[in-house]
């Protein structure tokens, strides 16, 4: 491991350019947009190039404080806009090329950007906002590496027709790189804890909010994964999770090169691609979601899970951590995961952790080697504590709570929404800053530092007398063969305040419902009790939806129920 005791008070771009110095002749991005490795950029050519854009940008108008909204993909040129803009001292704010018009709209009309630069695949999503939103833009190529002139043609041809293509050499982006290059600049002086990045988050809540965050903030999350994953300068990272509007793959980012390792860029992000690009990268380390690892695991004729039978034997001999995040992995699923990982001549086990985009992603992670199932230990520059949520006590032994979290990676506020940050951001007696995370948790024993994740606070619903835990249940059901996914909603109910309703995913259609569903009520009592019962089923054996990060849409579900509630009401009151 790199030998280095940097300071993280400073910006990203710093910290990183400190952390480099002594490796400059290392690999530290390689990028592949078909087959093979078309490029590799070692971390000088990496600075050269982050210098350039930051003049350049510069030199267009770009300045300290000015919010710059960037719609990204996972390619080398992102990679030096991001830098670029730190630099500089702008205020970065994420935009998923995955947002449809309306989601576009709400993104920019909160934050009121003055730059847009956007990969130009996604151009038509944002142009037709530039005039009644006041903004400029600056478009780019994701094959901008690439050393195919039939291949950037082709490309090039294909959005001209979907009206993604400009001429106006103003809006784009390399030459505008080109134009500017010969400038000389001097970059403001970093101001600890100012607002440097802007990212989204719905939560559990369904509140879209803007999440307020500082350089600093992320520095300390990669300071404190230091202690966690053993990697050597030149190891190789995948780096798949989205840069530009997730905080999970911006972390995974930084780490890898702050690290000094190779950040492997693939724009296959996709689960169905996780395998052939782990194969091709032979990564050190990977992360992804549960949809990413659970590529491993298959179902023979009986419907039992087993090793995926396309995995090939010994075919990942590298890999050393292999870390689940984004949300709860499930048990049935890691103990064949594992077994996947021995067989492909892998000694990664999985591992999991929780994080949130208010604290820069990560809180408390499992690197392989703690308990199976557990959420492993906080970082380490963080401060963490469960509490009652009844009495706002300190739980210190194994019961489960609210976990609250406080250290450098909390985020300052939500964007221009002070009611939202004051439900869950609060001072102690001692003035420290705390954040309730919303999640409960417990230690794995009372005398342990790894804890166990149990639920959301903002999921539980009261059922007659009794808290239920829609997570703790949807973790039971996997383990029945028959069922892919599933999502626990509640139903509001005059007598018992609200009852469970079980959305399923199944493998086939092809099955017993009465069999299935005594199976699924005498599981059930049997853990949890009767109230925890499901009054509705709904059945599909299509994938349940997702949000943008991969995540099971826990909102749809829940509005799609409460929306043919509505009806139903309607259709009784029409009758009668």
């Amino acid at each position: 491991m790199s030998e280095k005791k940097v300071d993280y008070n400073m910006s990203k771009y710093d910290y990183l350019y400190e952390n480099n110095k002594k490796y400059m002749n290392y690999t530290a991005l390689s990028f592949s947009p078909g087959q093979g490795k078309e490029i590799e950029i070692s971390y000088e050519e990496l600075h050269d190039k982050i210098n350039k854009y930051a003049k350049a940008l510069s030199k267009y108008g770009i300045k300290a404080g000015d919010k710059v909204a960037v719609c990204a993909i996972n390619t080398p040129e992102s990679v030096y806009i991001l830098y670029a803009l730190d630099k500089i001292g702008a205020i970065v704010i994420g935009l998923s090329p995955l947002n449809n018009d309306y989601k576009m709209k709400q993104d920019l009309e909160m934050t009121m950007p003055d730059v847009v630069i956007t990969i130009d695949m996604f151009y038509s999503k944002i142009k037709i906002h530039e005039e009644e939103l006041g903004f400029s833009s600056l478009v780019y190529s994701p094959l901008e590496s690439v050393n195919n002139p039939i291949v950037k043609f082709v490309y090039k041809s294909k959005q001209k027709k979907l009206g993604n293509y400009t001429k106006d050499k103003n809006k784009r982006l390399m030459n505008v790189i080109k134009l500017g290059d010969s400038d000389i600049f001097t970059y403001p002086k970093y101001k600890l804890d100012s607002l440097t990045d802007i990212m989204f988050t719905g939560g559990s809540t369904g509140v879209h909010k803007g999440v307020e965050l500082s350089s600093r903030g992320l520095n300390a999350v990669v300071e404190g994964m230091e202690h966690m994953f053993k990697l050597e300068p030149g190891m190789v990272h995948l780096g798949q999770i989205p840069i530009g509007h997730m905080v999970y793959g911006r972390m995974i980012m930084h780490y890898s090169l702050a690290h000094n390792l190779e950040f492997a860029m693939t724009l296959k992000a996709m689960p169905n691609d996780f395998y052939s690009e782990l194969l091709r990268t032979q990564p050190h380390a990977a992360v992804g979601g549960p949809p990413h690892w659970s590529e491993f695991v298959g179902v023979d004729e009986n419907g039992n899970k087993i090793i995926n039978p396309k995995l090939i034997k010994n075919s990942l001999p590298n890999l050393m951590y292999a870390t689940s995040g984004g949300e709860a992995a499930k048990m049935e699923n890691v103990l064949i995961e594992n077994e996947a990982l021995k067989y492909m001549g892998s000694k990664a086990q999985m591992g999991d952790g929780l994080g949130t985009t208010e604290m820069w992603s990560a809180v408390l992670i499992n690197n392989g080697s703690n308990s199976v199932g557990s959420l492993g230990n906080p970082l380490s520059e963080l401060k963490i504590k469960i509490v009652d949520q009844i009495t706002g006590e300190e739980i210190l032994d194994d019961r489960p709570g609210e976990l609250h979290v406080s250290g450098p990676s909390l985020m300052l506020r939500y964007y221009n929404n002070e009611e939202e940050t004051n439900k869950v951001i609060y001072n102690d007696e001692n003035g420290t800053r705390w954040y309730n995370m919303g999640d409960i948790v417990k230690r794995t024993d009372k005398n342990s530092s790894e804890y166990v994740y149990v639920g959301r606070t903002k999921r539980n619903f009261v059922c007659g007398v009794d808290n239920i835990y829609p997570e703790e249940i949807e973790s039971l059901l996997l383990k029945l063969p028959e069922i892919r996914e599933v999502i626990v909603t509640r139903i509001p109910d005059d007598e018992k305040q609200y009852l469970p309703k079980y959305h399923i995913s199944v493998f086939e259609y092809n099955f017993d419902t009465k069999e299935l569903e005594d199976r699924i009520n005498t599981l059930i009592i049997s853990t949890i009790g009767e109230s925890a019962l499901p009054a509705f089923i709904e059945y599909t054996d299509k994938p349940l939806k997702r949000t943008d990060n991969t995540k099971l849409d826990v909102v749809h579900y829940q509005k799609l129920d409460l929306e043919n509630l509505e009806k139903s009401k309607e259709k009784i009151k029409t009758r009668n």
